[in-house]
């Protein structure tokens, strides 16, 4: 208003006081108010009803005030709607006029590119001497730059503009300034630089949004609200939103589009019961729904759920479903990328050639190279695949002839270059070296930096395999070993945040495969087992890099930090593998300047915890003279087994394909069901070849992996039964060793040693035996529990300072702030370990508010304890169950240990599948018992089992189910034990009597 009465810039002023009354009835009030100094302005304002919406871009009250000039030309080029040139109107006239008609719809109606690129140049330069324009004209022309450079793609000019952009204060609050605080959001969100998108939403965007009154533009942001935050792995504030969002939506079509969004949420958090709730809600409202492409997502999302828990029966139910929709809507590309997923879902998961290739088949029928190239292409390659590894070269070989030649045609290079490398593989298999030698010079000639970094894996492996094949194993080695380090540095830190664990891709198998037998083959087993071990440590890394974990203890501008290191690293590491040796040096220094900024921001709050391995002669000046470690790892079709002494170190290579998985998992089943086998044990004790156990030794150390976490080695017996269920005559491994279990080499070299930490309490005990009370779902009752707990008290006589907690006293608030400080935890309660996520393995206790629901306080979480720093030397969770069955998967006791002792515990021993409660009591009873006595955890586990196998029932089923991991040192030295002492000093007077009595006598 003073510039309008000083004559100053009349035009812009007038519009801008326009934006004002035209924003919403607030504005016109606030307008109305203070303008009665201009009369002309306050009769029209006086007069302008603001209950009806205004377009801003149609939106031409305010145009009565311009200067005659302007306001023509303007009203022209709406008219005209045609291009304008620098004739009709020039870079450095008019701000407001380019500004209005970049805000219009789509620039490009009104403007050229090449228009806008010069216009650009000449308003940068503007903006540089801000003294020579007025205030708001300058917030005009910034505003026509980040426009501008917005249409152009230019997103670096956008970001250099922010703060310049948000520090003036001229340009009115309108719908044009959200969307140039749209133009950032989105020039964050390219950016990987999410906590700025969040900054700006909550600060400006939301808050202009809200007062205007846009809801709909509410709606939206508060959506790629929520999208950043589960970007960053925030989920628990993104579900917030969504359920707001929820909340407040009021036609189905709302809703339905948010079932998605927030059931991924609740399955991140590990709510797996509401994610699955809210698909079933949205299939309920499919006949609501008019696009069946959603309804197919829907589907999509419960068949990867159900298959995700072992429910193949469901699963296919759902994308049997699928099928149908896609055959109902003639969608024939829907329908073959159904086949193909289930194609891959068949072969990746059971290696099932039959079902996977008739799949592939079904979608092959359907499809053409010239409606569904790439789809077709990628179906060639899948099937072609699946034919190479059952040895099918010659049909593989078609197939990938046939997509060379596609790809040719159609200039599609990367595509090109993996059926190159498949061919190559092909004549490598076929003994084909010449044929493979001029394949991979030809590939040499391409820029591999284009292909993924599976395809990059392979590659490597091809080449280092036709090094080997001609003789050249020293330099097979050497380029194979970079590429190992890579896949594992990679896998660690691209863990799946739904998973908990890396992404095994068959590319990787292949390349590990080749290097162990490399490695061995020339003689150079201690590196061999360390990359066996390493395998197995790679999901260590996935608990401190869960986006649960890391989003607990790091600021948003941290974990947006974070993740574009990690995505830079990626990036690198890839380019590094296709480098030449000349470039890698400087490749590798730019990944290890990175790497140590990313390490700096996880360090900070104790999130890089990994320790590199010892060397393994280190190890193996360690062992006791009477010691062999059993180290076991399953690396695609082949079971490594390392046995390691003192003096010596074996691998041995089993053949492990699917007739041999079956008999683990077979045994593993009929152990957790009580219809034990002793000759499919016996079995088992042959193929591993233990028999040839060396006489000297009588200590056992397990490493395990997968199927054996489910097989414990003592219950095999080690002579043929007299039948499949003579188990109390039958003699088992447990009677002749000892064993002591650990999930990996860096664990049992870092738990061998004693536990030494002050705690305030030495035992606390939570049992819970009624669970009538627990809401969503269906938990029995543990009679035992309760009095198991409280006996176990009595029995640590050795310990002072014990506190036991039961039922309704044994809340998650009490867990939660007594763990950090108890030395032994014994948790007699439901417990269940998940095999999907090991941070979502939870121990059911009771709420502190009976208002409160399963997912928040009946349910700790094993995340949950991140938050809690863990002093504790042992935890024994009895009743432990799984959420799949009656057993455990390997992958869950794996999962459980290592959360756990992430969390700061040195040691777990858990049943490994139901057992009867009154049984679970009386082992856990001889435990603790044996404990109190002095003898190491190992030992007394040990004990409590031979105890149960010759007093009551001897089926392996009953003695066998508890498996004790970590460290096993005693709780207490035998000769602090008070009845011990007790005992040998009463032993000790009554041999003193003894002599004393003989010398008289004598």
């Amino acid at each position: 208003m003073e510039n309008i009465l000083a004559g100053n810039n009349k035009t812009i002023n007038s519009w801008a006081l326009n934006e004002i009354a035209t924003l919403n009835c607030k504005g016109l009030k606030i307008v109305q108010s203070n303008i009665q100094a201009l009369p002309e302005y306050a009769d029209y304002y006086q007069n302008l009803d603001c209950s009806q919406p205004t377009d801003p871009d149609e939106n031409t009250h305010g145009i009565l005030f311009w200067d005659k000039p302007q306001a023509s030309l303007y009203q022209n080029i709406i008219q005209v709607k045609d291009t304008v040139g620098v004739d009709i109107l020039g870079y450095d006239q008019y701000p407001l006029i380019h500004f209005l008609l970049l805000m219009k719809g789509n620039p490009t109606t009104h403007f050229s590119t090449n228009y806008l690129s010069k216009a650009l140049e000449v308003w940068i330069k503007d903006i540089q001497s801000p003294q020579s324009l007025g205030e708001l004209e300058h917030a005009l022309i910034l505003s026509n730059i980040i426009r501008t450079a917005y249409v152009l793609d230019d997103y670096e000019v956008i970001d250099q503009n922010y703060e310049l952009f948000l520090n003036q204060s001229q340009l009115p609050n309108s719908t044009h300034k959200l969307k140039l605080f749209g133009a950032f959001d989105y020039t964050f969100y390219l950016y990987g630089r999410y906590d700025k998108s969040l900054q700006l939403q909550r600060n400006n965007s939301l808050p202009l949004a809200e007062f205007i009154g846009l809801k709909s533009d509410v709606q939206a942001l508060k959506n790629r609200q929520g999208a950043y935050l589960f970007s960053l792995g925030k989920f628990q504030e993104s579900k917030t939103i969504y359920e707001e969002l929820y909340n407040d939506s009021e036609t189905l079509e709302d809703q339905y589009t948010l079932f998605t969004n927030l059931g991924i949420n609740y399955l991140k958090l590990g709510q797996s019961s509401k994610y699955v709730s809210f698909q079933l809600r949205a299939l309920e409202l499919k006949d609501d729904i008019e696009d069946y492409t959603s309804l197919l997502n829907i589907y999509r999302n419960l068949f990867i759920y159900y298959s995700s828990v072992k429910d193949i029966g469901t699963a296919l139910t759902y994308i049997d479903e699928a099928k149908q929709v896609a055959i109902e809507n003639q969608d024939t590309t829907e329908l073959a990328l159904i086949n193909s997923y289930l194609g891959s879902f068949y072969w990746t998961n059971y290696k099932d050639a039959d079902k996977a290739l008739a799949s592939l088949n079904a979608a092959y029928e359907v499809l053409s190279p010239e409606k569904n190239y790439d789809t077709y292409i990628d179906l060639l390659i899948e099937k072609a695949s699946v034919l190479s590894r059952i040895d099918s070269l010659e049909s593989a070989n078609k197939l990938f002839t046939e997509v060379k030649e596609l790809t040719l045609s159609k200039a599609d290079t990367p595509d090109y270059i993996d059926a190159m490398i498949n061919l190559t593989a092909i004549h490598l298999k076929r003994g084909e070296l010449s044929k493979a030698s001029e394949n991979l010079e030809e590939i040499k000639l391409y820029d591999l930096n284009n292909i993924d970094f599976p395809l990059s894996t392979k590659y490597q492996t091809v080449r280092a395999n036709y090094l080997s094949l001609i003789g050249n194993n020293r330099k097979a080695i050497t380029n194979l070993l970079p590429v190992i380090d890579l896949i594992i540095d990679r896998a660690k830190n691209n863990t799946d945040a739904q998973e908990g664990y890396w992404s095994v891709e068959e590319e990787y198998l292949d390349a590990f495969e080749l290097i162990v037998e490399l490695l061995i083959n020339n003689n150079r087993q201690n590196e061999a087992l360390v990359i066996l071990d390493r395998l197995k440590t790679i999901n260590d890394a996935s608990l401190y890099n869960s986006p649960l974990v890391k989003a607990a203890k790091l600021t948003e501008e941290e974990l947006a930090e974070e993740k574009r290191l990690n995505q830079k690293l990626q990036s690198l590491r890839k380019e590094y593998l296709n480098a030449s040796e000349e470039n890698r040096f400087a490749l590798q220094t730019e990944i290890d300047r990175i790497s140590a900024v990313r390490d700096q921001i996880l360090s900070e709050v104790n999130l890089a915890k990994e320790n590199p391995l010892p060397a393994i002669w280190s190890i193996q000046r360690s062992l006791e003279a009477n010691e062999l470690l059993l180290h076991f790892t399953e690396v695609g079709n082949e079971l490594y087994v390392a046995h390691l002494t003192l003096g010596d170190i074996r691998i041995k290579k089993f053949d492990f394909d699917k007739e041999q998985q079956d008999l683990f998992t077979n045994i593993g089943n009929e152990l957790a069901s009580g219809s034990t086998n002793l000759d499919d044990l016996y079995q088992l004790y042959q193929v591993l070849e233990l028999e040839d156990i060396p006489d000297h030794i009588s200590q056992i150390s397990v490493i395990p992996d997968n199927y054996l976490y489910r097989i414990p080695l003592e219950v095999l017996p080690t002579k043929k039964p007299d039948s499949p269920i003579s188990y109390g005559s039958s003699k088992y491994l447990i009677e002749d060793y000892s064993f002591r279990y650990f999930t990996s080499l860096k664990e049992f070299d870092g738990n061998r040693r004693s536990f030494d930490k002050k705690t305030e309490y030495e035992f606390s005990g939570f049992a819970i035996s009624d669970f009538k009370m627990f809401t969503g779902t269906d938990l029995p009752s543990l009679p035992y529990a309760t009095v198991e707990t409280n006996n176990i008290s009595n029995i640590l006589t050795s310990l002072s300072n014990k506190k036991v907690y039961t039922g309704d006293a044994a809340t998650k608030a009490i867990f939660k702030e007594k763990i950090s400080s108890s030395r032994l935890i014994h948790v007699a309660t439901h417990s269940e370990v998940s095999e999907q996520d090991p941070l979502f393995s939870t121990i059911y206790l009771k709420n502190s508010d009976s208002n409160d629901s399963l997912q928040s306080d009946q349910a700790l979480y094993a995340y949950e304890l991140f938050d809690t720093p863990l002093n504790t030397e042992f935890i024994m969770l009895n009743s432990c169950s799984s959420g799949s069955g009656n057993y455990i998967q390997g992958s869950g006791i794996m999962g459980i240990s290592r959360a756990l002792r992430y969390a700061g515990a040195k040691s777990l021993a858990l049943n490994l599948w139901s057992v009867n409660d009154k049984v679970a009591s009386e082992f856990a009873t001889d435990f603790y018992d044996y404990l109190n006595n002095g003898e190491t955890k190992s030992e007394a586990i040990r004990m409590a089992k031979l105890n149960q196998l010759r007093k009551a029932n001897a089926n392996p089923h009953f003695w066998g189910a508890y498996m004790m991991i970590g460290n096993p040192s005693p709780i207490t030295d035998k000769s602090s034990n008070p009845v011990l002492l007790f005992s040998l000093l009463a032993l000790t007077i009554l041999s003193t009597g003894l002599v004393t009595y003989r010398k008289e006598f004598q």
